[in-house]
């Protein structure tokens, strides 16, 4: 079929008329808008100061000592010896203990002069430090306190004195008064030697038998169940 030359001209520029309405820019109502460019946030990054610190030593853990095994304190005596109620020979002998013997030192006095120790029977009593050598040092041992003694008598005097030399008689007499403790008894002695033991509420004597020719010293102590008072003296001049 022929076409003719006026209807494909026409064609023609329909179609491009229709192209040109198509075209960018060409009808500003129509067009869209440009799109804003999309910003992509970016994360923020946190800066992290590591502050200069001291660095930490490891520890050492201390290792615990060794228990060194003690010495248990003892003496061995170097002489017999009395073992006596405390630390004195004021006081009772408990045991008479022979050289050589090992005794287990449990107690000293103040000055450590005397070792508290237990016998072969398991009583304790006190040795005079100078009989007896020491296995180890004796300082950390405790201080006992030792038992009481009585107070020595009070008021001792010669009262009076028969001297009768014709028939060999002299006679003195003598009284105290009790020295306010826990006494249960005196002991009088002449020259040293025990002449009389008298209870204790006992405060006069009479010495019938004092030899002549002599000054003599009479001496007189307090007693109780642990041992003596020190001792009061008077002197009697001689009878001639």
């Amino acid at each position: 079929m022929k076409v003719k030359k006026g209807t494909l001209f026409f064609v023609v520029v329909l179609i491009l008329a229709m192209l040109a309405c198509n075209l960018p820019g060409t009808n500003p109502r129509s067009a869209e808008p440009e799109a804003a460019p999309t910003i992509i946030p970016t994360e923020t990054v946190a800066a992290i100061v590591v502050e200069n610190t001291a660095t930490s030593m490891p520890t050492e853990t201390p290792i615990p000592p060794t228990d060194t095994p003690s010495i248990p304190a003892e003496i061995t005596l170097t002489k017999n010896s009395n073992c006596r109620m405390g630390p004195s020979t004021f006081y009772n002998i408990v045991d008479q203990i022979s050289e050589q013997k090992v005794m287990r030192v449990i107690g000293r006095n103040d000055d450590s002069t005397w070792w508290q120790v237990v016998n072969a029977t398991g009583r304790e009593c006190w040795i005079f430090n100078e009989n007896a050598d020491e296995n180890t040092d004796f300082s950390n041992i405790q201080i006992k306190e030792p038992l009481p003694l009585p107070n020595p008598p009070g008021q001792f005097f010669i009262t009076n004195q028969s001297c009768q030399p014709g028939i060999k008689k002299f006679i003195v007499t003598m009284k105290w008064t009790s020295g306010g403790s826990d006494e249960v008894g005196f002991r009088i002695y002449r020259d040293g030697e025990k002449i009389v033991e008298l209870k204790a509420n006992k405060f006069i004597h009479q010495d019938n038998f004092a030899p002549l020719n002599k000054n003599l010293t009479y001496e007189i102590e307090a007693v109780n169940e642990n041992g003596a008072s020190q001792r009061a003296a008077q002197i009697v001049p001689a009878c001639r």
